[in-house]
């Protein structure tokens, strides 16, 4: 399976509560909606990072091994862009957090779709 980690950007905790909500909501047909699962950092380390997808993973019962090599992989292909949000991040308000998503191909897929759908 293929697995996606995206850093969305900057957000207060109530908008990505929002969007866990939503992103949460059962459809009509009343099972859970696919699609990425977000989280909030502050500060943004590999270390809090990691953990949060590693629990992800195991909520959705993924291979926890991919998961980490995905993270990691990730954390030092876009070294430098993972700088310039920690750097933007402690320019920002107190309680901004950096927002991320992690989801399988369909999740971003699906996740899409609905944007197209709103």
């Amino acid at each position: 399976m293929t697995y996606l980690l995206q850093f969305c950007g900057l957000s207060d905790p109530l908008q990505l509560f929002y969007l866990e909500q939503k992103s949460a909501a059962a459809p009509a047909g009343g099972t859970a909606a696919p699609g990425p699962i977000y989280g909030g950092f502050r500060p943004f380390q590999l270390d809090d990072l990691l953990g949060w997808a590693l629990d992800t993973a195991r909520g959705r019962c993924w291979d926890g091994e991919a998961i980490q090599r995905l993270v990691i992989d990730v954390w030092m292909e876009r070294a430098d862009v993972i700088r310039q949000w920690q750097l933007r991040l402690r320019e920002e308000p107190a309680e901004r957090v950096l927002v991320a998503g992690i989801g399988t191909q369909r999740d971003w897929e699906h996740r899409c779709e609905q944007l197209l759908r709103a």
